[in-house]
């Protein structure tokens, strides 16, 4: 097993070499962490030889052989995109749940479904901008919060702050959906689970999302800010490749700008990113390039893949087979990502 430190240890190797992922995993769990205007901030030195905020940070080690035993009962899968049972075109032909999604409304369909079916009692999710400006996480219950929750970030937004909130809350079947950096943060809190929270049975699914890269939130609101003028922002959107562009959704219409423009605003920790796909997820979920209003529908676990069943069965969503060459470039670009993360160049 490896060495657990505490929140001395996490400021030195994490947060004062800004590599921060803004996950969220350690604010609210530690009185001297805490989320300001997007970033994670040290309040106070702390005593605490092995800490839950140095645990479960996907910054300071992650087995991923250690893990995947835990997740699949078995090796990771040799896949560049992990361990899979099935991947699937998806999407859901309720409006409610799609007219808010980023794709074809596939999380929010199922974690819909996984209420309804008392799979859990709670989601965790990502909310949009809170009173001080910036994306965080919310303790959802209910179809209407679920919709509310729809659509992409595309920044570190500190999301698992809320787990605290559903744990404090009592809930026994927490769902989380997360990007690659907080999925594995979830599944360091169940493995090392130091506070002898039953934190493996209490987190009854997990989805992913995909993920090349998040931008810092507070750099990135500020240029936004700059940009819009004022106006009031609907959503961002990054449209699958080649397109290489960053879309503003205002009431006036849609701002385009290069993507290369606004690179330099990324969060460090995405350099050292190698999961794409959010392999340890019990079900991940990304854009179906070619094909808008559909999602990209990986199924990794047993309980992923009846979850999947389920919500089929509800009518929440619809499958159709992945073409084999849309799943060869998410491979290649899956293997691509974990190649940069390796130093590997791109």
């Amino acid at each position: 097993m490896v060495d657990i430190h505490g929140l001395n240890e996490l400021s030195r190797q994490v947060l004062e070499k800004a590599r921060c992922a803004g996950c969220g995993a350690c604010v609210g769990r530690c009185p001297y962490l805490v989320r300001f205007r997007g970033k994670t901030v040290k309040l106070d030195s702390c005593t605490v030889e092995a800490g839950r905020c140095y645990a479960y940070c996907p910054m300071t080690f992650f087995d991923e052989e250690e893990v995947a035993a835990q997740v699949f009962n078995g090796a990771q899968g040799s896949s560049e995109v992990g361990r899979s049972i099935e991947v699937l075109a998806a999407r859901s032909p309720v409006e409610e749940l799609a007219a808010t999604a980023q794709g074809g409304g596939t999380v929010s369909a199922m974690v819909v479904t996984a209420m309804e079916r008392g799979i859990i009692d709670a989601a965790v999710l990502t909310g949009s901008a809170s009173s001080e400006g910036f994306p965080h996480g919310v303790v959802a219950t209910t179809a209407e919060e679920v919709a509310a929750c729809g659509g992409s970030r595309f920044v570190g937004s500190h999301g698992l702050a809320a787990v605290k909130d559903a744990l404090d809350a009592g809930y026994k079947k927490i769902g989380v959906v997360g990007v690659p950096c907080q999925v594995r943060a979830v599944r360091k809190m169940a493995l090392y689970d130091l506070k002898s929270e039953d934190l493996r049975a209490r987190f009854a699914l997990v989805i992913g999302l995909f993920c090349n890269w998040a931008f810092s939130a507070r750099e990135f609101s500020a240029a936004m800010a700059e940009r819009v003028a004022g106006k009031k922002v609907k959503k961002f959107d990054i449209p699958p490749p080649p397109a290489n562009r960053l879309d503003i959704v205002t009431a006036d219409g849609v701002e385009s700008i290069p993507l290369d423009d606004v690179r330099h605003l990324i969060q460090g920790a995405c350099a050292e990113c190698p999961d794409m796909t959010s392999e340890f997820a019990d079900v991940s979920v990304g854009m179906y390039e070619g094909q808008p209003g559909w999602n990209t529908l990986i199924v990794r676990t047993t309980a992923g893949r009846g979850l999947v069943e389920q919500a089929v069965a509800a009518g929440r969503i619809v499958t159709e087979p992945f073409p084999q060459s849309n799943l060869d470039h998410l491979k290649q670009a899956s293997a691509r990502k974990r190649q940069r993360a390796s130093g590997g160049g791109s």
